[in-house]
């Protein structure tokens, strides 16, 4: 699922990115986002398309809006005001869709910025915008197990912007936005780990789409762009400066439909 920019902009100013005093270009924007629309379709991808709404600026980071799994929808509980509103229109979305299964958390949770599937396993992000209580009502909902990862830098406040699923044996990390114990999980975990260099991380390289054979990311983490060709994969880097200004990247842009 993707949101179209039209009211993309920086209107408050809820993580480190953000900055009202550096706006967003609305054009380049608007290119940014054909561009990775463009791309998912040529990959194969089916894409779909929730309105924006205007006043709603953050809506065009769809991974925010849910975590979908089997036709199991967890909506989010926005931790900032601004964003609460978005909740009802993902849900209609949703139901107009023909979803009925909805988990609406108790507890704080940004949908799939902090909630990254890997094979049968949720690694689940907090404490900067999801709380970790919600991990025991994840598992519950979805029936997965749920592996907890403590984030460590508030630069990096959402899990998608720091953990990219690479494929069924692979994830890649920036291992200093992670707690030492939150590190150690991920390696008892999955068999290969690729860590990002500090350019790539805060070139927002990790914020990253991928299949296991296509990967979709910021065309300035050149380390990891050279680490996926000569894995083999099908790389697609594409500028993403304006949406950084706001703390999101490609995969921010991106939701899963399972």
């Amino acid at each position: 699922m993707l949101c179209s920019p039209v009211y993309f902009d920086i209107e408050y100013e809820i993580n480190p990115w953000m900055d009202k005093d550096n706006q967003v270009k609305q054009d380049v924007a608007r290119q940014q986002w054909l561009q990775l629309n463009g791309i998912y379709g040529r990959m194969g991808w089916q894409v779909e398309h929730i309105d924006p709404v205007e006043g709603l600026p953050d809506m065009v980071f769809t991974a925010n809006g849910g975590l979908v799994i089997a036709g199991k929808v967890a909506l989010p509980t926005f931790r900032a005001p601004d964003r609460q509103p978005e909740t009802a229109h993902f849900r209609q979305w949703f139901e107009q869709r023909g979803y009925t299964e909805f988990l609406q958390p108790k507890y704080d949770f940004e949908g799939e910025g902090d909630a990254l599937v890997w094979n049968d396993i949720i690694f689940v992000g907090y404490p900067w915008r999801s709380d970790k209580p919600v991990h025991a009502e994840l598992a519950e909902f979805f029936g997965k197990k749920v592996v907890s990862l403590q984030l460590a830098d508030a630069r990096f406040y959402h899990l998608d912007t720091c953990l990219t699923i690479v494929d069924d044996q692979t994830i890649a990390l920036w291992p200093k936005a992670f707690t030492k114990e939150a590190l150690k999980a991920v390696h008892n975990t999955v068999p290969n780990v690729i860590e990002a260099s500090d350019e790539d991380a805060l070139a927002y390289g990790l914020n990253a789409s991928s299949d296991g054979k296509n990967i979709v990311l910021s065309d300035r983490a050149m380390g990891l762009i050279k680490t996926y060709q000569e894995r083999g994969m099908s790389v697609h880097p594409i500028p993403i400066s304006e949406f950084q200004k706001s703390g999101g990247g490609v995969k921010c842009l991106t939701l899963e439909l399972r």
